[in-house]
């Protein structure tokens, strides 16, 4: 029990942490909203989470989750101070955030065009959305994110969520007093992107150089190299999350398409609204995953079992609070934010809560079945899921407004929390049969882990 204890003590320091900053970017995060929504107005306010949102996709589906891999596969030679084997798994991670870089800027100037051309952009504006498209390759930093989580510098984290949500309001509030346009709004953006980028790389770098001597460029000498199963692991535990994180710039593309920026900056901050509500809570993923990683490694399967549950049950009462904090202060909220008065808001944010508190219920279970060797239940859930979202989100926005946009929204969070909760059963049931072998001695018990690697080298 006192492991259990310690590994509660861990988490949720860490995820104070992490809260610090979160709280502090929310917070300028609502002053910069509100002053760029007067400051442009609220269609090219619109415009901007437009134009972001399609770079955002393109980095969203080019993303690899090498994060992941990364305290995977290269946990034990960080703590054992194994500097061969860190440096190849650090370098194979580094390679492939390269290659998903390249395929960000791609991915991002093609959605451009296309979507330009599909919403009758002007010439300005499609020149606009190509230039900032240009920052979609620093958007994502998995093998720095990994290296942090994986050496628990989490400290690191709200200076910098912190730093660029400071840098962010200030910038727009001189461009709000000195009565900018558009173009200057999507440099700030720009700017704390590239910053944002940058801190994590530096930071990450300096732990890495200190720990084995890393090197960077050293990282693109042995390009073929890949340790068994890592890139089976990362190739499906990236179709996994690629399918999640798509999900919100993309639904925010097609409301834009049906109604127009204006309406896409609605559901778009109401989304924002309903996600910061619960972000303190889903900060425990990143700090959870690497803890049942090394409870994996221990074969300390009871304990990973019930520091989950009771993750899930601390979460389970939260959704209350949080369901009854909506419906006080939500409407509000977006009053304060843009300054407009939009029928319904309340109803919108609340659907859009609901999505985010199952969303926030799947935050302990993923990663349980992560490393119990569910992955592909994960991968076809959120395959099918997307396949059915995407065109209920467009079709239903077209024939209820935004309603059918939430709507939606939260019946594609509840499928994928219910396939959750069927592969954490199979876990559950796998630990029992393991556990009734291994007392009973008998031969051949694999246990879960061993389940889990021998699935990582089938799909590779």
């Amino acid at each position: 029990m006192s492991g259990n204890s310690s590994v509660f003590r861990s988490i949720f320091r860490n995820v104070s942490l992490l809260t610090v900053g979160r709280i502090l970017s929310a917070l300028c995060s609502f002053v910069h909203t509100a002053f760029a929504v007067r400051a442009l107005g609220l269609a090219d306010f619109g415009l901007l989470i437009l134009i972001h949102s399609l770079a955002m996709t393109g980095s969203t589906l080019s993303r690899l989750q090498t994060w992941q891999t990364l305290i995977r596969f290269g946990s034990d030679a960080f703590f054992n101070k194994d500097a061969d084997r860190l440096n190849r798994v650090t370098s194979f991670c580094v390679r492939l955030d390269t290659m998903s870089a390249g395929a960000a800027l791609v991915f991002s100037l093609v959605a451009v065009q296309i979507y330009a051309g599909m919403a009758h952009w002007t010439p300005h504006t499609r020149l606009l959305a190509t230039l900032y498209a240009c920052v979609a390759p620093f958007m994502y930093t998995g093998w720095a994110q990994g290296v942090l989580r994986m050496a628990g510098r989490f400290h690191y984290v709200p200076i910098t969520e912190g730093l660029t949500a400071l840098g962010k309001m200030i910038g727009v509030l001189l461009a709000y007093a000195l009565h900018l346009s558009l173009g200057w709004f999507l440099l700030i953006w720009a700017a704390s992107i590239l910053f944002d980028h940058a801190f994590y790389s530096r930071v990450a770098l300096s732990i890495l150089k200190k720990r084995i001597g890393f090197h960077y460029l050293r990282a693109f000498r042995n390009w073929r190299w890949a340790g068994d199963g890592m890139w089976s692991f990362t190739r499906a535990v990236s179709a996994n999350q690629t399918l999640g994180n798509a999900s919100a710039p993309i639904a925010t593309l097609l409301v834009g398409k049906g109604l127009g920026p204006a309406e896409a900056a609605v559901f778009r901050v109401c989304r924002q609204i309903a996600s910061g509500i619960v972000t303190p809570a889903q900060l425990i993923s990143p700090v959870l995953y690497p803890e049942l990683v090394k409870m994996r490694d221990r074969q300390d399967w009871d304990g990973l079992k019930k520091v989950t549950l009771r993750i899930f049950a601390i979460l389970t009462a939260l959704s209350a609070l949080l369901l009854f904090l909506t419906g006080t202060v939500g409407s509000k909220i977006f009053r304060y934010m843009l300054d407009v008065h939009v029928p319904h808001t309340s109803f919108y944010i609340t659907i859009m809560l609901l999505a985010a508190i199952f969303s926030l219920l799947i935050v302990p279970l993923e990663p349980l079945l992560i490393v119990g060797g569910h992955l592909k239940l994960l991968v076809r859930s959120r395959i099918l899921v997307t396949l059915l979202y995407f065109p209920a989100v467009y079709f239903l926005t077209l024939r209820f407004h935004l309603a059918g946009a939430c709507l939606a929204t939260a019946a594609a969070s509840i499928a994928i929390f219910f396939t959750c909760l069927v592969g954490t059963r199979r876990f559950a049931r796998k630990v029992r049969v393991f556990k009734k072998q291994a007392e009973s001695g008998q031969p051949g018990a694999d246990s879960p882990s061993d389940k889990a690697k021998a699935a990582d080298k089938d799909r590779g």
